[in-house]
């Protein structure tokens, strides 16, 4: 009889209601997005204009503010503080790349060769689009919105987090539960916990909606190449099942066994076409505009972090600048729960320069190279990917210009991308599964046939999105109206944290 209890305590807990209501409510969106697609996307575009006039300069703000105490949380006492007992879990190259994987996702690979082109076309500050101003400005804006900034909104998650499984040995890693511990006595604590751990299950499944958005389309483009077929529908659902079987397998297994080795072979695949691109492309090119745009980026860093064009009205901001911290918000509760998984062992200080060093350097490297090719074909007039009809596809014209770029490039790329999503949407499932957990297993991981639902939770968005023939700007959206509320559980949690520290005299 003992031997069953202890079972049972072993055992994870699943919180059926949260669970319910959150796929009920996902399964509405699905309804109309298909039913009716053209009114769904009217709503959300209501809440998104009066959602971003409010909330974009705050966001701003609380980021470029959020950078300095970061810095202060890790070079002060505090960063002392070990997160847990023993030694850490994983190499650092394991830590970096999972984080790395979690954090970019497809969206990445995607972004890291075109994204300095939006700027190009389109740059801020007033600059002339397509102007030599405009070139030098475009690869540090991308090193910016990739960097530090993003990675202060996961820090600022974590080490609330981190600090409250691994210190104050709150049992569930749930953003709910420790905002509860946080509250003590609060009359309201639980239902605001309700609350908050249905945003955080819809904010991330909107978030990886995005991922899957970007992500599916650029493989299905992939195997187009590499094989010569006509991308369709088919092919996109076809992408989109390979890549759930994929990190469905993944999540089964667990971290040690699945994501951890995915991420690894990721990284190492995506460091060899780095590593590719950069000797057999434009090298010389490629080291200057990567040493320039870093400079560039310093430099600039205070004007682009509040940057808001009140004069001219550009929408540079808006379409830019907050969106990507907006989704960065969405993702914040994802990174949040996994960095707290993952860093065990490790100290805040440990923790925090990680994250906020290892996956902007990392970005830098992976955007320095591939953008810098893709701006050298387009100055040189080998091939001007920022007036391509079709980026991703055009992706691979610009491909052609290496040795191997019609077919094993491709191969390579397309692998790297698959790799990306499945380990970013496999710690999405994680991360899911344990927000709507009563109680993790003995080893802090929720029911894996959980996890298994919400990888089939997480594919049926997008789906619907391609059924009804929308724009994936629809989850764009969303998942800005979804994050704004998460702006004040951060802020709340880390009003928590400085009294738990002063009270643990931390």
């Amino acid at each position: 009889m003992e031997k069953q209890n202890s079972k049972i305590k072993d055992k994870a807990i699943i919180d059926k209601p949260i669970s319910i209501v959150c796929i009920i409510l996902v399964a509405i969106f699905v309804f109309f997005m298909c039913l009716k697609p053209e009114a769904t996307l009217n709503a959300v575009n209501a809440v998104f204009n009066a959602v971003t006039s409010v909330m974009g300069v705050p966001i701003l703000w609380f980021v470029f503010i959020g950078l300095f105490l970061c810095l202060y949380l890790a070079l002060s006492k505090h960063g002392n503080v070990k997160l847990g007992e023993g030694e850490p879990e994983y190499s650092l190259f394991s830590y970096i790349a999972m984080m790395m994987c979690a954090a970019l996702a497809a969206t990445a690979s995607y972004y890291s060769f075109v994204e300095w082109s939006f700027y190009y076309a389109d740059p801020a500050f007033g600059i002339e689009p397509y102007s030599q101003e405009a070139a030098e400005m475009s690869l540090s804006y991308a090193f910016f919105h990739w960097g530090f900034s993003v990675q202060v909104i996961f820090v600022l998650t974590a080490v609330s987090l981190a600090y409250a499984y691994h210190v104050k040995k709150v049992p569930v890693l749930r953003v709910s539960a420790v905002c509860e511990a946080m509250l003590g006595n609060f009359k309201y604590k639980k239902q605001l916990g309700k609350l908050i751990d249905a945003l955080t299950i819809l904010s991330i499944v909107g978030g990886m909606g995005v991922s899957l958005g970007v992500g599916v389309p650029l493989i299905s483009a992939g195997i187009g190449k590499i094989f010569g077929i006509e991308v369709t529908f088919t092919t996109n659902v076809i992408v989109l099942i390979l890549v759930a079987v994929v990190f469905s397998i993944t999540s089964i297994v667990g971290i040690e066994r699945g994501m951890k080795k995915l991420s690894d072979w990721t990284l190492y695949a995506a460091i060899f076409l780095i590593a590719f691109i950069f000797i057999t492309g434009p090298t010389q090119f490629i080291w200057k505009n990567f040493t320039q745009s870093v400079g560039t980026m310093i430099s600039n860093y205070v004007d682009m972090s509040l940057f808001t064009d009140p004069i001219r009205e550009s929408g540079f901001p808006e379409l830019n600048t907050i969106f990507l911290f907006t989704l960065a918000l969405n993702y914040a509760a994802l990174m949040g729960i996994f960095i707290t998984k993952i860093s065990k062992g490790r100290t805040i200080r440990e923790m925090i320069l990680t994250c906020l060093g290892g996956i902007s350097i990392g970005t830098w490297i992976m955007f320095g190279v591939n953008g810098s090719f893709g701006m050298e074909a387009e100055l040189s007039g080998t091939y001007e990917l920022s007036k391509a009809a079709d980026t991703q596809a055009g992706l691979f014209e610009l491909f052609e210009q290496l040795p191997g770029g019609t077919m094993i490039i491709p191969i390579i790329f397309t692998l790297v991308t698959l790799g990306f999503l499945a380990t970013s949407l496999d710690s999405a499932s994680f991360t899911l599964a344990a927000s709507a957990t009563k109680k993790l297993d003995k080893n802090g991981n929720p029911n894996s046939k959980f996890r298994l639902v919400w990888c089939v939770v997480l594919a049926l968005v997008p789906l619907s999105i391609m059924f009804a023939g929308a724009p994936f700007d629809t989850i764009k959206t969303i998942c800005i109206v979804l994050s704004v509320p998460f702006l004040f559980v951060i802020i709340g949690m880390l009003i928590g944290l400085f009294k738990w520290f002063k009270e643990d005299n931390n």
